[in-house]
């Protein structure tokens, strides 16, 4: 082979080996609720397995962390709200925790309530549980922000995640934009045509 027919397979071969290289595995949550004794449900979060973690893409590194959560009962105006909160991961290092709302007008802490906490695996368990107490201020879709950090060969990493809250059954009506009109075919659009000023 000559020198630019080479180089051309070696740009080939690199090029499909990238391509194979980033095929990766799709994680999703998987949401389920488990009727209690007392009558309420508890809401569990999971990330789903992914088919095969062999076939990752090496591209941007995560956070070697997993963050799951239970709701223990019904979300209530006003009433303390507990949610246990469990984050393991595949080192052996402590996980700083930071617990965050965004809206205090939808959502608060109760006075003892600790906002930032470091969790540590006790014995041969790969997880830390932790319980945080909330107190829904209004209905609706109300979130709970969750951060998890910790220390590793490359750095420091950290995992987010938003903890969704259903207070009652209200849920906000999307505006509509436009006119809503349906087609000869019995298909449903928004029309919205230009306005000329």
């Amino acid at each position: 082979m000559s020198e630019i027919t080479l180089g051309r397979f070696l740009s080939l071969l690199v090029v499909a080996s990238t391509m194979m290289a980033c095929q990766s595995g799709k994680e999703d949550v998987a949401v389920s609720k488990t009727p209690r004794e007392n009558g309420t449900t508890a809401v569990h979060s999971k990330p789903a397995a992914p088919a095969d973690a062999a076939r990752r893409s090496p591209g941007k590194p995560s956070a070697p962390i997993n963050i799951d959560y239970e709701i223990m009962g019904t979300p209530v105006i006003g009433v303390p709200l507990s949610i246990n909160v469990t984050v393991s991961s595949t080192l052996d290092q402590p996980i700083t925790v930071n617990y965050r709302i965004i809206d205090s007008t939808s959502l608060m802490f109760t006075g003892a309530q600790s906002e930032r906490v470091s969790l540590v695996a006790v014995g041969d368990e790969t997880f830390s549980a932790e319980q945080v107490t909330v107190i829904p201020q209004r209905e609706g879709r109300l979130y709970l922000n969750v951060s998890a950090e910790i220390e590793t060969e490359i750095g420091m990493m950290a995992k987010v995640m938003a903890i969704p809250i259903q207070v009652g059954s209200f849920r906000p009506t999307p505006q509509v934009n436009g006119e809503l009109i349906t087609t000869d075919d019995g298909e449903a659009l928004i029309s919205m045509p230009a306005k000329e000023e």
